[in-house]
């Protein structure tokens, strides 16, 4: 097989793995963002200077999600 035919199959994997993570992380969102307003989540401070997110939910924990950088 010619070099050139190996790089394309690369790119286009590449394309649909990420095409499957955007979907399955949209999905994800869609759950946090159930559970949250099912479990009625407020936002807590942040103390450790992270990227995380802390939610306090009524459940008794602190349900903690990262950040997305936009």
């Amino acid at each position: 097989m010619k070099i050139g035919y190996i790089l394309l199959a690369c790119v286009a994997f590449a394309v649909l793995g990420n095409v499957f993570l955007l979907t399955h992380n949209r999905s994800e969102e869609a759950e946090w963002a159930a559970f949250r307003d099912a479990h009625h989540c407020t936002p807590v401070g942040a103390t450790d200077g992270s990227n995380r997110a802390g939610y306090q939910c009524d459940d008794g924990q602190v349900h903690y999600r990262w950040r997305q950088m936009r």
